[in-house]
C-alpha cells in the first residue's frame, strides 16, 4: 500500500498530477495563510490574551502535521519529573484511533503504559486540560503537540524538527505539511533537531544554519531515536534490537513516518522485504493484519509500539511484534521551570474563579494575600527576587519574546541541568 495522497501532496514528492493538485487546492492555503499569520500576530503584539493555570506549563510541538518524535520527548520529560517526585500530567488531545479498553487513542495508550506515574488529561482544548490537571493536583504540566494552542501560556516550549525535512516543501496546510509558517519557529524556547543520524555532517550543519535564520539566540539540540528493544504486541520480554540482525522482517504501521521506521528496522541489520503503510492513526483490523500477513509470506512482522497498542486487541495476532523506540538528546535542555529550577506563580489569580476554586478544591488550599505573591499550591519553592519573572505578575501572558528572555534568564542563573 502506498503512502495515502494526502500525505503526498503536503510532502515533497513530485510530478505533474500532484502539482495539479496542489495548484487546486493552493487558494485554500493562502486563506489558511492569511488567517494564521493574523492569529500569531494578535498574539505576539497582546491584543489576544494567554491564560496562565497554578503550575509550570511545558509544550512540546512541532510547526509541521505527521511525526518528529514528540511523544518519546513528552515520555522522557514525564518520567524524569515523576523519579524527582513531582506529580505531573500530560495533556494530550486524544486524536486517533481507539486502542485501548478505556477508549484512548494510540498515543494517549502509548504515554499512559510508559508514564504509569503521570497523569493523562485527554482534553483537544489545551488550557481546558491544563486547568483539569492543576484541579486534579498536577505540579508540572506537560503539553502535547501545544505549540499552535497559543490561549494557553507556557513557561517552556519546546519546538521539535525532523532534520530530514525541517518545512516540508515549504507551504502551509493543505498544499505543505507547515501548521504556520516557518516563521513560527521564532516562538521556540529550544528547538530539538531529530533524525540527525541519517545526515551527513555538512547537511546537519545546513540544516541548523536554515534553523537558525528563525532565531539565532535559541538553543539547538540534537537528538536521535533509537530503537530499545522488541517485543510481543501485546506485551512481555523485551528482546535486545540485535535479535533483528540478519533477520527478514516485513514492516507495517499506521504513522506519519513510514520511510524512517524502515531506515531503523534497517540500520540494525535487518533485511526489510516489504513496508506496508497505512494512514496516520490507522485502526487496524483483522482485514488488514490478513493482508499484512499475506504480503510477509515467511517474513517475520513488525509494527512499532504506537500502533501495537491497537493490534494488542485483534485475536490471533500474539506472534506479531513491535520495534520499542526512545529518544535520546545530544545535548542539554534549558532549565525547565517546576523541575530544574523555582517555578514563582502568577500574583494576580491565574485563572477564572470558576477554576480556581476547582484547583482549591483539590488541593484544600487557599490563596495567599498580600504583596509578596500568591502561594504556590503545587509545593514548588519560591524564586527569589531574580525569578520572578518567571512565573509573571499578570493573569495573562506577556508576548512571545518577554518568556524567552525569561528563560535566557534562568539559564544563566542557574545553568542547564536537563539530562534524559
Amino acid at each position: 500500500m502506498n503512502t495515502v495522497l494526502p500525505q503526498r501532496i503536503i510532502g515533497t514528492d513530485e510530478g505533474v498530477g500532484l502539482f495539479l493538485l496542489r495548484l487546486l487546492v493552493l487558494p485554500f492555503a493562502l486563506l489558511y495563510y492569511v488567517g494564521v499569520t493574523a492569529r500569531n500576530a494578535l498574539y505576539d503584539m497582546g491584543l489576544l490574551p494567554q491564560a496562565r493555570v497554578r503550575a509550570p506549563v511545558v509544550s512540546v510541538g512541532n510547526l509541521t502535521v505527521g511525526g518528529t518524535g514528540k511523544t518519546p520527548l513528552v515520555i522522557a520529560l514525564a518520567n524524569r519529573a515523576v523519579a524527582a517526585g513531582k506529580k505531573v500530567a500530560i495533556v494530550a488531545r486524544g486524536y486517533g484511533a481507539v486502542a485501548d479498553e478505556e477508549g484512548r487513542s494510540d498515543e494517549v495508550a502509548l504515554m499512559a503504559s510508559r508514564c504509569p506515574g503521570a497523569a493523562v488529561v485527554v482534553a483537544p482544548d489545551k488550557l481546558m486540560g491544563a486547568r483539569q490537571a492543576v484541579a486534579q493536583g498536577a505540579e508540572l504540566v506537560i503539553v502535547d503537540d501545544g505549540l499552535q494552542h497559543r490561549r494557553l501560556h507556557r513557561d517552556l516550549d519546546v519546538v521539535m524538527i525532523d532534520a530530514r525535512s525541517p518545512f516540508s516543501n515549504g507551504m502551509v496546510l493543505p498544499v505543505g505539511a507547515l501548521r504556520e509558517p516557518s516563521s513560527g519557529i521564532a516562538r521556540a524556547d529550544v528547538i530539538v533537531l531529530t533524525h540527525g543520524e541519517a545526515l551527513s555532517p555538512p547537511e546537519r550543519e545546513s540544516v541548523e544554519s536554515r534553523v537558525r535564520s528563525y532565531q539565532r539566540e535559541v538553543p539547538v539540540v540534537w537528538a536521535h531515536h533509537s530503537a530499545v528493544g522488541v517485543r510481543p504486541v501485546g506485551g512481555g520480554l523485551l528482546q535486545p534490537p540485535a535479535t533483528l540482525s540478519g533477520q527478514d522482517v516485513y514492516l507495517f504501521c499506521g504513522i506519519a513516518s513510514p520511510e524512517g521506521f524502515r531506515q531503523t528496522v534497517e540500520a540494525l541489520g535487518a533485511r526489510v522485504t516489504g513496508l506496508m503503510a497505512f494512514p496516520d492513526h490507522h485502526g487496524f483490523t483483522g482485514r488488514d493484519l490478513a493482508a499484512v500477513r499475506a504480503a510477509a509470506r515467511s517474513s517475520a512482522i513488525l509494527c512499532t509500539e504506537k500502533d501495537a497498542t491497537k493490534v494488542a486487541h485483534i485475536p490471533g495476532n500474539d506472534d506479531l511484534h513491535c520495534l520499542v523506540i526512545d529518544l535520546h538528546l545530544h545535548g542539554r535542555l534549558p532549565p525547565i521551570p517546576g523541575l530544574d529550577v523555582p517555578w514563582t506563580p502568577p500574583r494576580e489569580p491565574a485563572d477564572d474563579a470558576h477554576a480556581a476554586h476547582g484547583a482549591h478544591a483539590a488541593h484544600g488550599a487557599h490563596a495567599a494575600h498580600g504583596a509578596h505573591g500568591a502561594e504556590d499550591h503545587g509545593g514548588h519553592a519560591h524564586g527569589d527576587g531574580g525569578d520572578a519573572d518567571a512565573g509573571g505578575p499578570h493573569a495573562h501572558g506577556s508576548p512571545a519574546h518577554d518568556k524567552a528572555h525569561d528563560v535566557k534568564a534562568r539559564a544563566a542563573a542557574h545553568g542547564s541541568p536537563a539530562h534524559h
